[in-house]
């Protein structure tokens, strides 16, 4: 009983924690019908800046850090919308050009990251040592505390695109660009806005994931490859479908590791992921157009 709940609290664990990077891909996805293939790497433009402001010299504590993190990575999310996509928007099948460009963006990043820290792949302290003893229970604090700030995240972000003027303008962007533009919303910088939150959402996911998998120029590829099938297996453009798959997800990665070891969390993935998609071709929460 004891390894079925520590192993319920570890799925629920990572769910949360995916839920935060899928809910990037899935904010971009969701307002502009493009999939940024560069969420990845921009997740390790995260991590190192988060190592740097750290472990790598300036000792920042969590809350300074996950500040600074946010800010600038909104910032710099702000800056690929308006450098790399924006200019795309205007051409003829400018969502293909995006994909491929947001990929060519992918490499040249990956490789200045190789350049700039080289190979040897950084680690980053936990925010918590310890474990909490419940009985025969014992669950590390760092697990009590990703989970949290995982979860505090995804809820303030579900608050912002419900009940905000910003959420209801990105939403209406989302089911209609032109008729959006013609009750006074500006296209252009929702699609910034949603661009630099979905960086945010990535900076988090690394600054909460480093501790765990170390940073290196690579390392965001396997987090995006997850955001990608959760993203699928929810149903694209479905910010619900998004939360019930990293759960499910998540769960399914902590009972496969369990049972058969860590080599086998993606082919189980991609199994339950033919299989939901057999059953319900645009995913659990998608809705055909």
């Amino acid at each position: 009983m004891e390894n079925i709940i520590a192993t319920i609290l570890a799925g629920l664990t990572q769910g949360a924690v995916y839920s935060v990077f899928a809910l990037g891909l899935a904010l971009v996805y969701s307002t502009s019908r493009v999939l940024n293939f560069a969420h990845g790497s921009i997740y390790t433009a995260a991590a190192y800046l988060a190592w740097v402001l750290s472990a790598g010299g300036l000792g920042l504590g969590f809350v300074p850090l996950l500040v600074a993190v946010s800010v600038l990575m909104f910032l710099f999310g702000v800056a690929v919308e308006r450098v790399v996509v924006r200019p795309l928007r205007s051409r003829p099948n400018w969502k293909i050009a995006t994909m491929i460009t947001t990929l060519g963006l992918a490499l040249a990043l990956d490789n200045l990251f190789l350049v700039i820290f080289g190979g040897t792949a950084k680690s980053m302290p936990p925010a918590f040592e310890g474990v909490l003893e419940m009985g025969s229970i014992r669950v590390p604090l760092q697990s009590l505390f990703v989970l949290a700030v995982a979860l505090v995240t995804v809820i303030a972000l579900q608050l912002v695109l419900s009940h905000t003027r910003l959420g209801r303008a990105m939403r209406a962007v989302s089911q209609d660009s032109t008729g959006a533009a013609v009750v006074g919303i500006k296209a252009n910088r929702i699609f910034a806005i949603s661009f630099g939150l979905s960086a945010v959402l990535a900076g988090i996911a690394a600054i909460l994931l480093s501790p765990i998998y170390l940073v290196s120029p690579l390392g965001g590829w396997p987090p995006f490859l997850k955001a990608f099938v959760i993203v699928v297996f929810g149903g694209l453009g479905s910010i619900q479908g998004v939360l019930y798959a990293a759960f499910i997800l998540g769960l399914v990665e902590a009972f496969v590791i369990s049972e058969l070891g860590a080599t086998w969390t993606m082919p189980v993935w991609f199994i339950v992921l033919l299989l939901i998609l057999m059953i319900r071709p645009r995913g659990l929460m998608g809705k055909w157009s």
